[in-house]
């Protein structure tokens, strides 16, 4: 298993290639992180929005095991958020923002289902964090997520502790580096 910088793919192979290596993705149970990763991935790499990572299997003709978009992204702090919460966050409880390592996307490919577990995908994805924590300094980790229950499991079982609502009805869970 390997994590390669959709940039550096798009560098060294012809668009039309790294297009045609990235419809092999499939992940039908989140037809949204199967289609980004097919049609917005590179446009988003163009335009330096954010970033995405593939793992790849190394021993299985590098098919894509799962990807991962990071971005910075800044939170407004909602009303009902504690000043404790934005205390650990912010380091400070009047915060009205935080600026954040968003995990834009994540994903796993069906072929890997029972093979790779999601909790792998998101390890790789938080040593890139760590990474960026160490060269920048920004500590906090969040996530947006539909409000589905599986997905608050998933997340919780991976230390994110719930922060708020968005105003689109998404969830949004952090996690704090060391």
């Amino acid at each position: 298993m390997q994590v390669i910088s959709l940039a550096n793919l798009i560098r060294v192979a012809e668009e039309s290639e790294v297009r045609d290596y990235l419809s092999s993705f499939s992940c039908e149970k989140n037809p949204w992180v199967e289609d980004f990763l097919k049609y917005q991935a590179i446009d988003s790499e163009k335009r330096v929005h954010a970033r995405t990572h593939l793992i790849i299997d190394e021993d299985n003709n590098d098919e894509i095991i799962g990807y991962f978009t990071l971005k910075n992204k800044q939170f407004d702090f909602e009303g009902t958020t504690s000043g404790s919460l934005r205390q650990k966050i912010a380091y400070s409880k009047k915060a009205t923002s935080v600026s954040t390592i968003l995990i834009a996307q994540l994903g796993r490919s069906d072929r890997y289902k029972g093979v790779v577990p999601g909790s792998k995908v998101l390890e790789l994805a938080l040593e890139k964090c760590d990474v960026m924590y160490k060269l920048i300094g920004m500590r906090i980790v969040c996530v947006e997520y539909e409000p589905i229950p599986e997905l608050e499991q998933f997340y919780s079982d991976n230390d994110f502790q719930y922060l708020q609502c968005s105003p689109s009805g998404y969830k949004l869970a952090f996690i704090r580096l060391s």
